[in-house]
């Protein structure tokens, strides 16, 4: 039998599944907890989020939480991993006056972030914000930890981002999908859906990517709603099960989505 509880953290709807009777309760107590301290650590919202004392350095190397650090290590691999379309600088640089720069000095990048351990150096003038990662990998650390610590098949979710781990219940862990339509989420996998909202020019109404972590999954529908009529192929590229619905209202999937339990 699959128990659920549901809550609001961090902004986001968070609903939290196991297949546990009994276990419910303090499965329920981790994720929270998870989600507290993810929060705490770099929400930018919060005066007192720890990442802000990173972004106040400006160019001066920053010890950092284990946590922070896991996470800003998370957000600097999907930077590389899609090309910067998932950027941890803030939108706030997007918009930096090239002028306020030092003529000697270029325009920064996530390039120039560097994460040496528990060590940030953030280079000058700009600021991080790793809220869309941090989110992600919330939900893949909450699950994981679920499961360690109770053994028990759960899926946690944030938003339209969510992760599985241990055994899946009987009938395996049947999702809803934005717009209509069922998908099985493997045990172990990730899903995440993006909508137009979050790339307004873009050729797709929704993109849905199911894949071996949040972080990516999250990433890719990211990469998609960018790259047009190129996201296909990019998504072939790495093997990923997708779904993405064009203007049109016509669904087009990749060649994993047809047996998407394979991803």
């Amino acid at each position: 039998m699959i128990r659920f509880s549901r809550w609001r953290g961090w902004g986001e709807r968070v609903t939290l599944a196991v297949t546990e009777y009994e276990a419910l309760r303090a499965a329920e107590r981790i994720v929270r907890e998870i989600v507290v301290e993810s929060e705490a650590v770099c929400n930018p919202q919060r005066g007192d989020a720890e990442i802000h004392a990173v972004n106040l350095a400006q160019g001066v190397p920053v010890q950092v939480s284990p946590r922070l650090s896991v996470l800003l290590r998370a957000a600097l691999w999907a930077a590389r991993m899609t090309d910067g379309v998932v950027d941890p600088l803030s939108a706030d640089d997007a918009g930096l006056d090239e002028t306020a720069v030092p003529p000697i000095h270029p325009m920064p990048t996530y390039l120039d972030v560097q994460l040496d351990g528990e060590t940030v150096l953030a280079p000058w003038g700009v600021s991080l914000d790793i809220s869309e990662t941090a989110k992600a990998d919330t939900v893949d650390r909450a699950a994981a930890e679920v499961f360690r610590n109770l053994e028990c098949g759960v899926l946690v979710r944030m938003g339209e981002t969510m992760a599985t781990a241990g055994p899946c219940p009987a009938g395996g862990w049947q999702i809803d999908l934005p717009g209509g339509g069922v998908v099985e989420l493997p045990p172990g996998a990730a899903m995440s859906t993006r909508t137009a909202g979050d790339a307004p020019a873009s050729l797709w109404n929704e993109v849905t990517v199911i894949a071996a972590d949040a972080v990516w999954a999250d990433a890719a529908c990211a990469v998609s709603l960018r790259r047009g009529i190129g996201a296909m192929r990019w998504l072939e590229q790495y093997g990923l099960a997708a779904r993405l619905i064009d203007e049109n209202g016509h669904v087009h999937t990749t060649t994993a989505w047809t047996d998407p339990r394979a991803a």
